[in-house]
């Protein structure tokens, strides 16, 4: 089963931008969109709305793709979003499905994801636009902060060198700070609906087979809550990378040895993190290089790091 393209949301496109489906042209035309997906969460979309439109950067709208919400939150999209923005509020086929409707809908030629519960740094759209256009890469990516009950705990740095470790397994791309040229999905396809977690991993993959290059900016910052779907549900998420990688010419036994030993890393950190936070961030810390505990972070008053 092939991952679908934008054609197979064609109908969508033209539902925004006509029967050409071309989206505006010339001054009208935004360089970025920024794409949310909801499903009632409406408490923290709020914050996200406000963190998009916080943003320096001129060029942007923002496309938010509802699954359906019940709680308010398509009242909220109608209050807070501008008259240059898009949403729809409709069922889909699963978070992957609601990925794509988003990058259909797009107007801009880049493209960044943000989820509902998740939010941007001021500069984070400007900071990823240079970036992209100076390094003339398909996607860049930053670092990402971890919070839990809307309290830091840790930042995650991007993997500068993924090349090396994509084949086997899902690098520090940190998915909330990626920016990508539309472009993109236009030459490899759209997120493959059979994966409900590591659908990133699987797009990701997909570009780099094909070509495709990213590059690391660090001074890109993203925020993220650590209970989104991939965290909660950390075993499905680890299969699905284990069958990607498989898919992908990985050996069979190799990737289930390390899905096995990743799934009981997962539930021994989990109840290490009850027990004994501080020791665990520790030791955490010594053995992995893209955790950084939040107290070691340089930060300014609104709660981010300095851009560089």
């Amino acid at each position: 089963m092939a991952a679908p393209t934008l054609d197979d949301y064609r109908l969508l496109r033209q539902r925004r931008f006509g029967a050409s489906g071309a989206g505006p042209a010339g001054s009208r035309r935004p360089k970025v969109t920024l794409i949310t997906v909801a499903l009632n969460a409406r408490p923290t979309l709020e914050r996200t709305i406000a963190s998009v439109q916080g943003q320096s950067f001129p060029g942007f709208e923002h496309v938010v793709v509802d699954g359906g919400s019940t709680d308010g939150t398509t009242e909220l999209l109608k209050e807070r979003l501008r008259p240059c923005d898009y949403w729809i509020s409709e069922a889909d086929r699963g978070i992957s499905d609601a990925f794509n409707k988003g990058i259909a809908l797009a107007g801009g030629d880049y493209v960044q994801i943000i989820n509902a519960d998740d939010w941007l740094s001021p500069e984070q759209v400007s900071v990823a636009v240079q970036g992209l256009e100076e390094t003339r890469a398909d996607f860049v990516f930053g670092d990402l902060i971890f919070y839990r009950s809307d309290r830091p705990i840790f930042l995650y740095l991007g993997d500068p060198d993924y090349r090396t470790t994509i084949h086997n397994r899902m690098p520090a791309l940190n998915h909330p700070t990626v920016l990508v040229r539309r472009a993109a999905f236009e030459r490899i396809g759209l997120f493959d609906l059979r994966y409900r977690c590591a659908m990133d991993y699987d797009w990701f993959l997909r570009l780099h087979v094909a070509g495709g290059r990213g590059v690391h900016l660090p001074g890109l910052i993203g925020h993220m809550t650590h209970d989104g779907i991939s965290n909660t549900r950390y075993v499905r998420t680890i299969r699905e990378v284990e069958a990607i990688a498989v898919a992908h010419g990985r050996h069979p036994v190799a990737a289930r040895m390390e899905a096995l030993f990743r799934i009981a890393k997962t539930a021994m950190s989990q109840r290490m993190t009850a027990v004994a936070a501080p020791l665990y961030r520790l030791v955490r810390s010594r053995i992995n290089a893209s955790y950084v505990p939040i107290h070691t972070v340089d930060f300014r008053g609104d709660g981010t790091r300095p851009f560089s």
